[in-house]
């Protein structure tokens, strides 16, 4: 008879942890999958004395965006007192799942290394792992585009960009692991060196909560120009073009699956977790929101956050020379196309600071009064360096400005109210996001979706205007974060996976006796998504946009040929 199968679960929890680029937030689902315990850490206003700002160090280089990774130590000490004083039974938590910001990575020396597997409870995490723990304390982070030079030689080394791509599933990007760890090897070699290992943010996440070295996992490992994303292996032609040695430094991928260990006695004597609480593998941030949606087929997500990105779900590896190709996180053999846009909030944030002083209701109320297609007048805001196409600059026309004048390339200095201003804006990024999908291979059907996630979700007149542009209905789930839910679900199937469905008693090793075990899509099949309908297309809005995409399209094509000559300079000297 199998005992194992009549012992009561009702009592666990699951717990999901996101480390992002502002904040880190953890949730906390029941045994019925409900919300039990949200709580955040904002590195900005919680930590102050690392002097962040939108969580990124202030003093980096151009095109430099750095972070200490000892403020992540200490917020995640942070974050799980502030559960501890909501009330969280944390000796109840039977399994974590976390993910983090993508392309990032952290540095260990071997003291740090020495420190993290001996860690001592009466020590606060940071007390323990301060800066002497990394060979770094200024690491990069997803936002970092200082890599040309790092970006050319991998290209150059494996091939050329359609061969790395081939390979990796996207040509080599300024903001992807392989180029900063070659930046780092090539200009401070003393430190890459002394080196022990080398984490991704989400395996320095899990490494923290297993009290060692966590491995990469395969969702991850695919934004790093650095792993064969159809053998699920380091690529020896990109590592030998990355630095050397670096297989050790990175240890093998795995499974998102997989597990990495049970929670490190550090906190089952200092928060009461439980010893055999489990810890999978952490994955990256647009990973775990798909995760989170349960959502099986026909639908692209854009979630708009910090960075603006687009999602799919893919059968195959398609061979992209734009947007990158990554293992997908609950489906074996699967994939997903990711297209991600360095200007979303914050380049949000800065219009709504100058036209409406930062007022968010003032700037909606202006994104309201004005009429779908904003008279002609189109924008594009790459304030900051944008990823596709590599470009930056702000360029705006109105429906008078001609493609074939020199007018197009000046622009206007501004529009003729702030309300324009504002809807010309927004306008700008959902048609640069929907025409770069479009050329990635985004086809609608009849039965397709657009689902809107992301904290500029909440806004009726953006998702109106998603669903006008994509021309298809758009979908938005209620409730908390959906990469952060796609952390505690992830948890919740570990444990299924892993120790419900596992039983060894006699009787279930008879041919009738075990049950298949589930899929990650079955075993939540039953869960409600949460989606619920936004906003469907405007009648006619179709033929608004299909001319102002275009316009929009050449816009970003003017702004690229223009910005090529100063990214590019230093290479052709």
């Amino acid at each position: 008879m199998c005992h194992r199968r009549k012992q009561d679960y009702s009592g666990n929890s699951y717990l999901g942890l996101h480390l992002g680029t502002q904040l880190l937030r953890a949730l906390i689902l029941d045994s019925n999958l409900k919300v039990a315990y949200v709580a955040q850490i904002r590195y900005d206003v919680d930590l102050p004395e690392f002097k962040t700002i939108n969580g990124i160090l202030p003093e980096g280089e151009p095109g430099e965006y750095l972070a200490n990774p000892v403020m992540w130590v200490k917020a995640l000490d942070m974050l799980m007192d502030c559960l501890v004083k909501q009330g969280a039974d944390l000796h109840s938590v039977a399994s974590i799942a976390g993910a983090a910001q993508q392309h990032g990575c952290v540095f260990w020396s071997d003291l740090g290394l020495r420190r993290l597997c001996n860690l001592n409870a009466h020590l606060r995490l940071h007390e323990q792992l301060n800066e002497s723990a990394f060979e770094l304390t200024r690491t990069p982070t997803w936002r970092d585009s200082s890599t040309d030079k790092q970006v050319h030689e991998m290209e150059q080394a494996v091939g050329g960009p359609a061969e790395l791509s081939s390979i990796t599933g996207s040509r080599a990007y300024a903001r992807f692991t392989g180029p900063q760890i070659r930046k780092i090897h090539t200009q401070c070699p003393e430190h890459y060196e002394r080196t022990s290992r080398i984490s991704l943010i989400s395996s320095f996440l899990a490494s923290l909560l297993i009290g060692g070295m966590a491995s990469i996992d395969f969702t991850d490992g695919s934004g790093m120009n650095l792993m064969d994303i159809r053998r699920k292996k380091w690529s020896p032609e990109c590592l030998d073009a990355c630095a050397p040695d670096l297989a050790r430094r990175l240890m093998k991928p795995i499974a998102p699956n997989r597990l990495q260990g049970r929670v490190a006695d550090y906190y089952v004597r200092r928060w009461n977790f439980r010893p055999d609480c489990m810890v999978v593998a952490s994955a990256g941030s647009k990973a775990s929101e798909l995760a989170g949606l349960l959502v099986e087929k026909d639908f692209l997500m854009l979630s708009l956050d910090t960075s603006d990105v687009v999602v799919m779900p893919l059968k195959r590896a398609p061979r992209l020379e734009d947007g990158h190709v990554m293992c997908h996180p609950t489906r074996t053999d699967e994939y997903m196309g990711v297209l991600c846009f360095h200007n979303g909030a914050l380049t949000r944030k800065a219009v709504c600071e100058e036209v409406a002083n930062g007022s968010w209701v003032r700037f909606y109320e202006m994104l309201g009064d004005t009429p779908p297609g904003n008279n002609g007048n189109v924008a594009v805001h790459f304030r900051d360096r944008e990823i596709i196409p590599i470009a930056q600059g702000i360029l705006r026309w109105d429906a008078g400005i001609d493609f074939m004048s020199a007018e197009c390339l000046r622009g206007l200095p501004a529009f003729a109210t702030p309300e324009i201003e504002v809807r010309a804006v927004i306008e700008g990024q959902i048609m640069h996001h929907y025409a770069i999908a479009r050329e990635m291979g985004f086809h609608k059907s009849k039965y397709t979706k657009v689902i809107v996630v992301g904290e500029d979700s909440r806004s009726q007149h953006v998702l109106q205007i998603v669903a006008d542009i994509f021309d298809a209905p758009v979908y938005q789930r209620s409730g908390v974060e959906v990469s952060l839910l796609g952390c505690a679900f992830r948890a919740r199937y570990a444990f299924y996976e892993h120790r419900e469905s596992n039983c060894n008693c006699q009787s279930c090793k008879m041919p009738k006796g075990r049950q298949p075990r589930l899929s990650y899509e079955e075993f939540f099949r039953n869960i409600p998504s949460g989606l619920h309908l936004a906003a469907e297309p405007t009648p006619g809005s179709e033929k608004i946009y299909t001319p102002l995409i275009a316009r929009c399209t050449q816009i970003c094509r003017l702004l690229a040929a223009k910005s090529s000559v100063y990214f590019y300079h230093d290479e052709d000297e």
